[in-house]
């Protein structure tokens, strides 16, 4: 399926891309167009974070939120990026989750070095894939503290990719 948003992805579409990729349409394309001077089309796809459209922001949430919403998306650690999300794209939110003033700079820097948007996604998408593996780590950590305790760094770092892996 393809989907469709504006150029110079930043926090919340390249979120919102991942999601989508990862989660609900593992086939999906992506079209960028030049919003507000070019509109979306039906032949675009299935349109994201673009002023009035169904998968936008509505009442004070981001268009990640409102995807996982719509899409049934339950993830625990889906929902952890949610609140980072959230916080980097409203205004107001920064100061709420600690990650998001890191999560803000690097997209901001990203949109400005990328060749593309395309190759924004795909840088993006390891920050996301990243992410969603630290916030799973922290509770495969929290599960086998003890364990974790006995090991030098390179057993403990061995021991949560392989946790990582098989969950």
């Amino acid at each position: 399926m393809r989907w469709v948003t504006r150029r110079f992805v930043h926090v919340d579409r390249t979120a919102t891309a991942w999601l989508i990729k990862k989660f609900i349409d593992k086939d999906a394309e992506f079209v960028f167009i030049d919003y507000p001077r070019e509109r979306p089309k039906p032949e675009h796809g299935t349109p994201f974070d673009i002023k009035g459209v169904k998968l936008g922001h509505k009442n004070r949430k981001c268009t990640f939120e409102v995807v996982m919403e719509k899409y049934k998306v339950e993830d625990p650690f889906v929902k952890k990026v949610a609140e980072v999300v959230h916080a980097a794209d409203i205004e107001g939110e920064l100061h709420k989750v600690p990650e998001a003033a890191g999560i803000l700079a690097l997209f901001t820097g990203l949109r400005l070095i990328a060749k593309n948007d395309l190759e924004a996604l795909e840088i993006g998408f390891k920050v996301w894939d990243s992410l969603y593996a630290y916030f799973k780590a922290q509770e495969i950590k929290e599960k086998f503290k003890d364990k974790l305790k006995e090991m030098d760094r390179i057993a403990r770092i061995e021991f949560l990719r392989s946790q990582l892996a098989s969950t």
